[in-house]
């Protein structure tokens, strides 16, 4: 058992990658959809509104804001914990940065090449394109600064980067298949099987995700 976090840029064809790669490892796939339909099952329902939005200093401080984060941490952790999943963004790199069984993996592109695909997926102008580009950029690296800490798009940050300016959607998930055959199993050290889950957390991800076999 293992997990696979993906976190994207806009136009690397990282969700597709993601969706593709859970289906070639028959593995789950976690997504914003699935993180916050347990999160509202779960009581809360203020993830979209927090995550849709560039966070204001008001929404650093705010304890309903600092309540949601540990909620999407805590489930993140918990979905997880059922392994055989890869998560597609929510911040999962960092919540799960210290198990080793493990893979964090960032998908990357040129900016020309990023801006290019979204201008056709849009039907929309170079120019537009670029701006959708580099606002969601500037979104998702406050968002990880601010609520973790983190630097989104630094390499260090994960196991494996792949760029898609020039190879397939195939050989990005052949990339990443690779590199976590090379993972190594550790018995000695607690892997994601073994992260503390509340009863009631599991039963409404095994509501919203269905029950492991």
């Amino acid at each position: 058992m293992a997990v696979i976090t993906i976190s994207r840029q806009a136009g690397s064809r990282g969700a597709r990658i993601a969706r593709g790669l859970a289906k070639e490892l028959g593995w789950e796939l976690a997504d914003k959809s699935t993180v916050n339909r347990v999160i509202r099952q779960y009581g809360l329902l203020r993830l979209n509104e927090i995550y849709s939005e560039l966070p204001t200093l008001g929404d650093l401080f705010s304890e309903n804001a600092a309540v949601t984060i540990e909620m999407m941490n805590e489930t993140i952790a918990a979905i997880a914990a059922r392994g055989n999943v890869v998560f597609l963004g929510r911040g999962a790199f960092v919540v799960l940065q210290d198990v080793p069984d493990v893979l964090n993996v960032f998908i990357e592109a040129p900016l020309e090449t990023r801006v290019a695909r979204i201008a056709k997926r849009d039907n929309v102008d170079l120019e537009t394109a670029a701006a959708t580009v580099k606002a969601d950029d500037k979104l998702r690296r406050r968002f990880t600064r601010r609520y973790y800490g983190a630097n989104w798009a630094k390499h260090e940050n994960y196991d494996l980067v792949v760029d898609t300016g020039s190879i397939s959607d195939a050989e990005a998930i052949e990339q990443i298949r690779t590199a976590l055959e090379a993972l190594p199993a550790r018995a000695d050290v607690a892997g994601a099987a073994e992260l503390a889950v509340h009863p009631v957390l599991a039963q409404t991800i095994d509501e919203v995700m269905g029950a492991k076999a």
